[in-house]
C-alpha cells in the first residue's frame, strides 16, 4: 500500500500544479475599472493667435497634396506606384550585354524619371550597372500614359544573363509629373 501511495502522491501533486495554469487568457471582471494611464489637466491659457499671415501651411485636403487621380501625396516616392516594368530581357549580342524592357505608366499625365539597372553576383556584390534609355537615346525618361519600350547597354565583360538584377529609380531625379 505504501508503494502505491508513493506513486500516486507525486502524480496528484503534478496534476494540481498544472491544473492551476489551465486558463491563461485575460478576461474582464465586471465592476472593476482600471485607472486611466494618463490624464492631462485642461489648459488654462487661451490659444495664441498669430498676426503673421506668412506662416501658412497647406491643408491636408488642399489641391497641392493631391495628384491627378485624387490620391493624397504623402511621400516623395508617391508617383513610383504608377510605373511598372514588364517583359525584361537581358541578352548578349556580338559581345555586348543588352537589356530590353517595357515600362507602363498608369498615370494620366507625363511622368519624368531616370531608372538604373544593377546586376549582382551570387555573393550579392554589385558587378555591373547601367541606366535605361528611351528609344531616342535619352537617359531622362519622359513617359506618356501607357507602354514605353526602354533599353540599356551594359558595359562589362561578365556574362549577366543568369545574374540577379534590380531596377531602381534614380533618387536625385525621382519620379515627378511634368
Amino acid at each position: 500500500m505504501r508503494s502505491l501511495l508513493k506513486r500516486i502522491v507525486p502524480l496528484i501533486l503534478i496534476l494540481f500544479v498544472f491544473a492551476g495554469c489551465v486558463n491563461t487568457v485575460p478576461h474582464l471582471i465586471d465592476g472593476v475599472t482600471p485607472p486611466p494611464a494618463f490624464t492631462s489637466a485642461p489648459s488654462t491659457q487661451p490659444p495664441e493667435q498669430s498676426d503673421d499671415p506668412a506662416i501658412v501651411t497647406a491643408a491636408p485636403n488642399s489641391d497641392e497634396n493631391v495628384d491627378a487621380l485624387g490620391n493624397h501625396i504623402y511621400t516623395s516616392d508617391h508617383y513610383e506606384r504608377y510605373l511598372s516594368f514588364h517583359n525584361v530581357l537581358v541578352y548578349e549580342d556580338e559581345g555586348e550585354t543588352l537589356v530590353d524592357l517595357t515600362i507602363t505608366n498608369d498615370y494620366p499625365e507625363l511622368l519624368l524619371c531616370a531608372v538604373n539597372i544593377t546586376f549582382f553576383n551570387e555573393a550579392d556584390e554589385k558587378i555591373a550597372s547601367s541606366s535605361l534609355q528611351m528609344p531616342d537615346g535619352s537617359f531622362l525618361l519622359a513617359l506618356e500614359s501607357g507602354d514605353t519600350p526602354l533599353y540599356a547597354r551594359v558595359l562589362t565583360d561578365i556574362v549577366l544573363t543568369d545574374k540577379r538584377f534590380e531596377l531602381t529609380f534614380d533618387p536625385q531625379t525621382g519620379v515627378v509629373p511634368e
